[in-house]
């Protein structure tokens, strides 16, 4: 009888273990990296060609490697980083699971030049496919040289599904970046095609963030530090008017470990409080220095996830120190409140205890609810009908007919807090929300001269600057010919700077600094959609920019405005296809129709 389960050879255990490993190039450059950075390197160098589809050369002046080492290290699970299982849980080198080289060498021609430095002559090793090719004897320096050329070239499938050149080396550039921010005593360079994309000297950490993200960056960081027991928190936050739309300027580092932690990330805008709107995010270099007892960072073959074991103290530490820095540097912060999202609520009848006289009534009475107080005010119910219940009534494909017949019939006759403008229908009364109206309107015009390709520009009069990390002045720099499509004039001003020269006309004369950095989180979110140039109404890029564009544009809530306006603007609102919601999907117009008018004051009689 044959058997069925079969034993696989050492090649293809290695090409499923780099499946997990290795993803893509910035994988090869992490693993590679971290070894240089383990070898006690001061000086590590990353040169790249075609995104690390053709070559990923790393270089360090590291304690390097005798020729037995090198030929055990290619080998899986060889490590010099631990003996035994125990020391899974006191992990203090960045690699130590043995099966980065070993999985490399198996996907890609590699070729490795070391030399330790009690050794006159180095070692050459040249391997394809894991197998070794060259094996010899060389003069080289001290220290490791690994070039890895044409990776996945024997896994043609993985090869297929790697991103586009830039994709690529933007993965590859904010990985660097981060070693960088985590290791300011070692000098880091990185090349692409011969042009230097990241040239970090050695020196402080507010140093390396200057010559990285800018000195507007820097000069806006405010110093952060403490600590408790043996655990430590040190680094910079910023200012917030510094945030961000993105994310991704939120830099944390455990034990100098890069990662990304939800856990800690939530600890830092609870710090923030209020201070910061709930979908903006800060620009945050945090460096958590914790026992490597209580960090399990052996959760992923990657290493990019990690678990606390004491989750509650670690939160509550991050957040008191972002807290105490941003108090201490005179911003009042208040406690960030987790659901802000508050229903419309109608009140009965005052019960008749409490019932105020007829002769009370020239007298003034302020009272103040609350929670306890259920004998004086008593909710009754919630606004729990949907959208369509407050809307015109009909279908809404007769839309159309409701803009011609019912526009003369609306009457303005008030604005609430400068806010909401309420007007006199047939079928009740129409409250309509000012700014909500006017971005929809704005939206709406942007939207058609994109459909007519007849974007109406306007050349700013001072070009607003803007510095960029590495990784997004690589994207911006691809993106160029097609947000000229979209009404942007971007110029490349120098290393890791744009000047933005022209916008369309819809967002003004001139935009700030502050719109212009959430116009670039914008384009690099939305980069694929960009350069693919998809159907506008499929584009979630357009929603976004244009939203972004009316909001700024658009008249604000607590804005004084006439009657005559007023009109004009709900005329001009009920004129489009779609009236009824803003760009971000929120209500333009209610209706309180006579039904729940009469619902209201429980009104079952005429």
């Amino acid at each position: 009888m044959t058997t069925k389960i079969i034993k696989l050879d050492s090649l293809t255990i290695n090409k499923i273990a780099a499946g997990e490993v290795i993803e893509r190039p910035s994988s090869v450059v992490k693993e590679l990296v971290e070894n240089s950075i383990d070898a006690d390197s001061t000086e590590i160098t990353i040169n790249i060609q075609e995104g690390g589809k053709k070559l990923i050369e790393i270089i360090d002046n590291g304690n390097g490697m005798s020729h037995d080492d090198a030929v055990l290290a290619i080998q899986r699970y060889s490590t010099s980083k631990i003996r035994t299982a125990d020391d899974l849980f006191s992990i203090y080198s960045l690699g130590f699971r043995g099966e980065a080289l070993a999985s490399i060498v198996s996907v890609a021609q590699v070729e490795i030049t070391t030399k330790a430095n009690e050794d006159e002559l180095g070692t050459l090793l040249s391997v394809e496919g894991g197998e070794i090719k060259i094996d010899k004897k060389t003069t080289a320096s001290n220290g490791t040289r690994i070039a890895v050329r044409n990776l996945f070239f024997n896994v043609p499938v993985r090869r297929k599904f790697l991103k586009s050149i830039t994709t690529e080396i933007n993965h590859i550039t904010e990985f660097a970046t981060k070693l960088a921010l985590a290791y300011p005593s070692i000098s880091f360079s990185l090349n692409h095609n011969g042009r230097s994309l990241i040239s970090a000297p050695k020196g402080e950490l507010i140093s390396q963030i200057a010559s990285i993200f800018g000195n507007k960056v820097a000069k806006a960081c405010i110093s952060i530090e403490k600590k408790e027991n043996n655990h430590s928190i040190t680094g910079f936050i910023t200012k917030p008017e510094f945030s961000r739309k993105s994310k991704d300027y939120m830099y944390i580092f455990v034990n100098k470990r890069p990662i990304f932690n939800k856990l800690i990330s939530d600890a830092i805008l609870q710090g923030y409080g209020t201070a910061i709107p709930g979908d903006r995010y800060p620009i945050v270099f945090l460096f958590l220095d914790l026992p490597t007892e209580e960090v399990d960072v052996n959760v992923h073959p990657t290493k990019k996830e990690i678990r606390f074991s004491e989750e509650p103290f670690i939160f509550s530490l991050v957040e008191s120190c972002v807290q105490k820095s941003l108090i201490d540097s005179g911003l009042k912060i208040f406690e960030r409140i987790n659901d802000t999202k508050i229903q419309p609520t109608l009140f009965k009848e005052i019960s008749k205890e409490r019932t105020v006289s007829s002769k009370q009534f020239p007298k003034v009475i302020k009272t103040k609810a609350t929670v306890e107080d259920k004998t004086s005010i008593r909710m009754i119910k919630r606004r729990d009908k949907t959208i369509e219940y407050f809307l015109p009534e009909g279908e809404r494909k007769e839309e159309e007919e409701f803009h011609v017949e019912k526009k003369a019939s609306i009457r303005v006759i008030g604005l609430i807090k400068n806010t909401y403008i309420i007007a006199e229908t047939e079928e009740g009364l129409l409250l309509c929300d000012q700014h909500a109206a006017h971005e929809k309107i704005n939206y709406s015009k942007y939207l058609n001269q994109l459909e007519n390709k007849k974007i109406s520009i306007q050349k700013l009069l001072a070009p607003v600057s803007v510095r960029l990390k590495p990784s997004e002045f690589q994207m911006i720099e691809e993106m160029k010919i097609q947000l000229k499509y979209y009404g942007f004039d971007v110029e490349i001003f120098g290393k890791n700077e744009i000047l933005i020269r022209s916008i369309p006309s819809i967002m003004g004369v001139t935009i700030s600094h502050e719109v212009a950095k959430d116009i670039i989180d914008i384009f690099k979110e939305y980069n694929k959609e960009i350069k693919e140039k998809l159907v506008l109404e499929d584009l979630g890029f357009i929603k976004e920019i244009i939203s972004l564009f009316a909001c700024r544009r658009s008249i604000k809530a607590g804005d004084k405005i006439p009657v005559r306006e007023a009109e004009k603007l709900i005329a001009e609102l009920l004129s489009l296809k779609e009236p009824f919601t803003c760009p971000h999907g929120r209500p333009t117009i209610i209706i309180l129709n006579e039904k729940y008018i009469e619902e209201i004051f429980q009104r079952d009689y005429r």
